[in-house]
């Protein structure tokens, strides 16, 4: 079983995340997350855990949204 965490920093305005299991963990910055196809972007400064269905679904919701808008994304954007 994995397990994702991640956490924000106000000073630098970021975010970073990890995945960890008894046998491993695996940290994430919006550089080096894992990216399952094109409904999972990588976005320069946003770093995302998209729901789980996520890459077998083939839903493009959180990425659409995310790419269309990037730079300007709010809470209400995400909601």
């Amino acid at each position: 079983m994995k397990i994702h965490l991640g956490w924000g920093s106000l000073p630098d305005n970021t975010f970073r995340g990890a995945d960890y299991a008894a046998n491993f963990v695996t940290f994430y910055d919006d550089k080096n997350y894992t990216h399952y196809d094109q409904n999972t972007p990588q976005l320069d400064g946003l770093f995302y855990y998209d729901k789980g269905a996520v890459p077998y679904s083939g839903d493009k919701c959180m990425g659409n949204v995310l790419r269309a808008n990037h730079g300007k994304i709010t809470a209400a954007t995400l909601y």
